[in-house]
Protein backbone atom coordinates (compact mmCIF):
# COMPACT_ATOMS: atom_id res chain seq x y z
CA UNK A 1 0.00 0.00 0.00
CA UNK A 2 1.25 3.49 -0.86
CA UNK A 3 0.94 6.04 1.94
CA UNK A 4 0.55 9.81 1.57
CA UNK A 5 2.83 11.95 3.70
CA UNK A 6 5.53 13.83 1.78
CA UNK A 7 3.60 16.63 0.08
CA UNK A 8 2.12 17.83 3.36
CA UNK A 9 5.58 18.74 4.66
CA UNK A 10 6.79 20.45 1.51
CA UNK A 11 4.93 23.68 2.34
CA UNK A 12 7.00 24.51 5.40
CA UNK A 13 5.81 28.10 5.80
CA UNK A 14 2.16 26.99 5.93
CA UNK A 15 3.03 24.20 8.36
CA UNK A 16 4.90 26.56 10.69
CA UNK A 17 2.05 29.04 10.56
CA UNK A 18 -0.57 26.37 11.24
CA UNK A 19 1.24 25.11 14.35
CA UNK A 20 2.77 28.37 15.57
CA UNK A 21 1.02 28.07 18.95
CA UNK A 22 1.72 24.38 19.55
CA UNK A 23 4.93 25.11 21.46
CA UNK A 24 2.92 26.88 24.15
CA UNK A 25 1.32 23.49 24.85
CA UNK A 26 4.12 20.95 24.56
CA UNK A 27 7.47 22.75 24.90
CA UNK A 28 7.15 23.11 28.72
CA UNK A 29 6.54 19.35 28.92
CA UNK A 30 9.75 18.50 27.05
CA UNK A 31 11.71 21.06 29.06
CA UNK A 32 10.40 19.44 32.25
CA UNK A 33 11.51 15.96 31.20
CA UNK A 34 14.99 17.18 30.30
CA UNK A 35 15.28 18.94 33.65
CA UNK A 36 14.22 15.70 35.36
CA UNK A 37 16.44 13.25 33.47
CA UNK A 38 19.49 15.53 32.87
CA UNK A 39 20.49 14.08 29.48
CA UNK A 40 23.69 15.16 27.76
CA UNK A 41 22.92 14.04 24.20
CA UNK A 42 19.37 14.20 22.83
CA UNK A 43 17.91 13.01 19.52
CA UNK A 44 14.62 14.31 18.17
CA UNK A 45 13.04 12.03 15.57
CA UNK A 46 10.87 13.77 12.94
CA UNK A 47 12.44 17.04 14.07
CA UNK A 48 10.74 19.12 11.37
CA UNK A 49 11.80 22.77 11.07
CA UNK A 50 13.14 23.10 14.62
CA UNK A 51 10.01 24.13 16.51
CA UNK A 52 11.16 22.17 19.58
CA UNK A 53 14.85 21.57 18.98
CA UNK A 54 15.96 25.20 18.78
CA UNK A 55 14.30 26.44 22.00
CA UNK A 56 15.57 23.36 23.84
CA UNK A 57 19.11 24.06 22.64
CA UNK A 58 18.79 27.68 23.80
CA UNK A 59 17.38 26.69 27.18
CA UNK A 60 19.98 24.03 28.09
CA UNK A 61 23.53 25.27 27.37
CA UNK A 62 25.16 21.89 28.08
CA UNK A 63 22.79 19.93 25.82
CA UNK A 64 23.85 18.42 22.50
CA UNK A 65 20.70 18.05 20.43
CA UNK A 66 20.53 16.14 17.17
CA UNK A 67 17.58 16.04 14.80
CA UNK A 68 16.52 13.47 12.22
CA UNK A 69 13.92 14.03 9.52
CA UNK A 70 13.14 12.55 6.11
CA UNK A 71 11.73 15.79 4.64
CA UNK A 72 14.52 17.88 3.03
CA UNK A 73 12.30 20.98 2.96
CA UNK A 74 11.81 20.81 6.72
CA UNK A 75 15.53 20.35 7.38
CA UNK A 76 16.38 23.24 5.03
CA UNK A 77 14.05 25.50 7.04
CA UNK A 78 15.62 24.24 10.28
CA UNK A 79 19.11 25.08 8.98
CA UNK A 80 17.99 28.57 7.93
CA UNK A 81 16.67 29.23 11.42
CA UNK A 82 19.82 27.77 12.97
CA UNK A 83 21.96 30.28 11.06
CA UNK A 84 20.28 33.06 13.05
CA UNK A 85 21.18 31.50 16.40
CA UNK A 86 24.19 32.32 18.54
CA UNK A 87 27.37 30.41 17.58
CA UNK A 88 27.31 28.39 20.81
CA UNK A 89 23.82 27.13 19.93
CA UNK A 90 24.85 26.35 16.36
CA UNK A 91 27.74 24.21 17.63
CA UNK A 92 25.40 22.03 19.71
CA UNK A 93 22.73 21.31 17.08
CA UNK A 94 23.42 18.53 14.55
CA UNK A 95 20.91 17.68 11.81
CA UNK A 96 20.55 14.49 9.77
CA UNK A 97 18.37 13.62 6.80
CA UNK A 98 17.16 10.05 7.26
CA UNK A 99 14.33 7.61 7.86
CA UNK A 100 13.40 6.91 11.48
CA UNK A 101 12.60 3.33 10.49
CA UNK A 102 16.22 2.63 9.64
CA UNK A 103 18.92 5.08 10.67
CA UNK A 104 22.47 4.82 11.95
CA UNK A 105 24.05 7.93 13.42
CA UNK A 106 27.69 8.41 14.49
CA UNK A 107 26.60 8.74 18.13
CA UNK A 108 24.73 5.41 18.07
CA UNK A 109 24.63 3.98 21.59
CA UNK A 110 25.41 7.33 23.23
CA UNK A 111 22.04 9.08 23.28
CA UNK A 112 20.46 9.23 26.71
CA UNK A 113 17.18 10.82 25.58
CA UNK A 114 15.37 10.23 22.26
CA UNK A 115 11.91 11.63 21.62
CA UNK A 116 9.29 11.34 18.90
CA UNK A 117 6.89 14.26 19.51
CA UNK A 118 3.60 15.66 18.29
CA UNK A 119 1.97 12.57 16.77
CA UNK A 120 4.87 11.91 14.36
CA UNK A 121 4.77 8.20 15.26
CA UNK A 122 1.55 8.17 13.21
CA UNK A 123 3.81 8.05 10.12
CA UNK A 124 4.87 4.51 11.02
CA UNK A 125 2.14 2.69 9.16
CA UNK A 126 2.89 -1.01 9.41
CA UNK A 127 3.90 -3.31 12.25
CA UNK A 128 7.23 -3.87 10.49
CA UNK A 129 7.85 -0.12 10.26
CA UNK A 130 6.94 0.40 13.90
CA UNK A 131 9.13 -2.40 15.25
CA UNK A 132 12.02 -1.34 13.03
CA UNK A 133 11.86 2.26 14.29
CA UNK A 134 11.56 1.24 17.94
CA UNK A 135 14.39 -1.30 17.73
CA UNK A 136 16.64 1.11 15.85
CA UNK A 137 15.97 3.71 18.53
CA UNK A 138 16.71 1.15 21.25
CA UNK A 139 20.11 0.52 19.69
CA UNK A 140 20.90 4.25 19.60
CA UNK A 141 20.24 4.72 23.31
CA UNK A 142 22.82 4.32 26.04
CA UNK A 143 21.84 1.82 28.79
CA UNK A 144 19.24 3.49 30.98
CA UNK A 145 18.39 6.03 28.26
CA UNK A 146 14.78 7.01 27.61
CA UNK A 147 12.62 6.95 24.50
CA UNK A 148 9.48 9.10 24.74
CA UNK A 149 6.63 8.90 22.21
CA UNK A 150 3.80 11.44 22.13
CA UNK A 151 0.69 10.49 20.14
CA UNK A 152 -2.98 11.32 20.22
CA UNK A 153 -5.35 9.03 22.09
CA UNK A 154 -7.92 7.83 19.51
CA UNK A 155 -11.23 9.68 19.86
CA UNK A 156 -13.99 7.23 18.96
CA UNK A 157 -16.51 9.97 18.12
CA UNK A 158 -13.97 11.63 15.82
CA UNK A 159 -13.13 8.33 14.11
CA UNK A 160 -16.82 7.46 13.79
CA UNK A 161 -17.41 10.70 11.90
CA UNK A 162 -14.42 9.96 9.66
CA UNK A 163 -15.81 6.49 9.04
CA UNK A 164 -19.45 7.43 8.40
CA UNK A 165 -19.17 10.95 6.93
CA UNK A 166 -15.95 10.88 4.89
CA UNK A 167 -17.03 13.62 2.47
CA UNK A 168 -17.68 16.26 5.13
CA UNK A 169 -15.38 19.29 4.98
CA UNK A 170 -14.20 20.96 8.21
CA UNK A 171 -12.81 24.46 8.65
CA UNK A 172 -9.81 23.83 10.91
CA UNK A 173 -8.41 27.33 11.27
CA UNK A 174 -8.28 30.89 9.95
CA UNK A 175 -4.89 32.50 10.46
CA UNK A 176 -3.64 35.99 9.70
CA UNK A 177 -0.13 36.03 8.28
CA UNK A 178 1.46 39.47 8.79
CA UNK A 179 4.63 38.40 6.97
CA UNK A 180 2.79 38.09 3.66
CA UNK A 181 -0.19 40.36 4.47
CA UNK A 182 -2.55 37.48 3.81
CA UNK A 183 -5.06 35.19 5.51
CA UNK A 184 -4.72 31.41 5.50
CA UNK A 185 -7.84 29.25 5.66
CA UNK A 186 -7.26 25.58 6.49
CA UNK A 187 -9.86 22.91 5.72
CA UNK A 188 -9.76 19.16 6.12
CA UNK A 189 -11.75 16.06 5.26
CA UNK A 190 -11.18 12.67 6.89
CA UNK A 191 -11.78 9.05 5.99
CA UNK A 192 -11.04 6.26 8.45
CA UNK A 193 -10.09 2.69 7.56
CA UNK A 194 -10.78 0.63 10.72
CA UNK A 195 -9.00 -2.51 9.47
CA UNK A 196 -5.73 -0.70 8.75
CA UNK A 197 -6.25 1.80 11.60
CA UNK A 198 -5.51 4.54 9.09
CA UNK A 199 -6.94 8.02 8.92
CA UNK A 200 -6.77 9.36 5.38
CA UNK A 201 -6.81 13.16 5.51
CA UNK A 202 -7.11 15.74 2.77
CA UNK A 203 -5.86 19.20 3.72
CA UNK A 204 -6.86 22.31 1.80
CA UNK A 205 -4.77 25.43 2.41
CA UNK A 206 -6.31 28.52 0.85
CA UNK A 207 -4.46 31.84 1.10
CA UNK A 208 -6.12 35.20 0.41
CA UNK A 209 -4.07 38.36 -0.11
CA UNK A 210 -5.26 41.84 0.85
CA UNK A 211 -5.78 42.51 -2.87
CA UNK A 212 -8.28 39.64 -3.08
CA UNK A 213 -6.02 37.18 -4.87
CA UNK A 214 -6.15 33.61 -3.64
CA UNK A 215 -4.06 30.48 -3.89
CA UNK A 216 -5.32 27.01 -3.05
CA UNK A 217 -3.23 23.92 -2.32
CA UNK A 218 -4.51 20.40 -1.67
CA UNK A 219 -2.38 17.76 0.06
CA UNK A 220 -3.05 14.28 1.39
CA UNK A 221 -1.82 12.87 4.67
CA UNK A 222 -2.20 9.38 6.14
CA UNK A 223 -1.99 8.80 9.89
CA UNK A 224 -1.86 5.55 11.84
CA UNK A 225 -4.11 5.47 14.90
CA UNK A 226 -2.48 3.85 17.93
CA UNK A 227 -4.75 2.23 20.46
CA UNK A 228 -3.29 2.21 23.98
CA UNK A 229 -2.28 -1.43 24.48
CA UNK A 230 -0.80 -1.46 20.97
CA UNK A 231 1.63 1.34 21.74
CA UNK A 232 2.62 -0.17 25.08
CA UNK A 233 3.27 -3.53 23.45
CA UNK A 234 5.56 -1.88 20.89
CA UNK A 235 7.77 -0.65 23.72
CA UNK A 236 7.82 -4.04 25.44
CA UNK A 237 8.42 -5.97 22.20
CA UNK A 238 11.41 -3.73 21.45
CA UNK A 239 13.08 -4.39 24.81
CA UNK A 240 12.03 -1.27 26.71
CA UNK A 241 10.71 -1.10 30.23
CA UNK A 242 7.64 1.17 30.35
CA UNK A 243 8.55 3.75 32.98
CA UNK A 244 5.61 6.16 32.77
CA UNK A 245 2.45 6.86 30.78
CA UNK A 246 0.90 10.34 30.78
CA UNK A 247 -2.49 11.53 29.58
CA UNK A 248 -1.44 15.03 28.55
CA UNK A 249 1.36 17.58 28.64
CA UNK A 250 0.51 18.41 32.26
CA UNK A 251 1.45 14.81 33.14
CA UNK A 252 -2.01 13.90 34.30
CA UNK A 253 -2.63 10.14 34.65
CA UNK A 254 -3.23 8.22 31.45
CA UNK A 255 -6.93 8.25 30.58
CA UNK A 256 -7.47 11.73 32.02
CA UNK A 257 -6.45 13.57 28.86
CA UNK A 258 -6.36 13.35 25.09
CA UNK A 259 -2.80 12.05 24.75
CA UNK A 260 -0.85 8.87 25.33
CA UNK A 261 2.73 9.82 26.12
CA UNK A 262 4.92 6.85 27.01
CA UNK A 263 8.37 6.94 28.56
CA UNK A 264 10.35 3.80 27.77
CA UNK A 265 13.68 3.05 29.41
CA UNK A 266 16.45 1.00 27.80
CA UNK A 267 17.25 -1.77 30.20
CA UNK A 268 20.81 -2.78 30.99
CA UNK A 269 21.88 -6.17 29.59
CA UNK A 270 22.06 -7.64 33.09
CA UNK A 271 18.47 -6.59 33.73
CA UNK A 272 17.34 -8.21 30.49
CA UNK A 273 19.27 -11.41 31.29
CA UNK A 274 17.59 -11.68 34.69
CA UNK A 275 14.17 -11.31 33.08
CA UNK A 276 14.91 -14.15 30.65
CA UNK A 277 15.75 -16.60 33.46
Amino acid sequence: MAYCVGEYYERVEDYDLQYQNQSERDLPFWKGLIEEYHPHRVLELACGSGRLGLPLARCFPDLIIEGLDSAPQMLAAYRRKLESEAPEVQRRVILHEGDMRDYHLPACGNFDFIFLPFNSAAHLYTIEDQLSAFRCTYDHLAPGGRFIVDVQLPDLDYLSAALNRPTQLYLEDEISDPASASTLLIYSSRRYDPCEQLEHMVWIHERFSEQGENERCLTQLDLHMYFPRELQLLFLASGFAVEAIYGDYERRPFGKGTKQIIVGRKRAERERSMERR
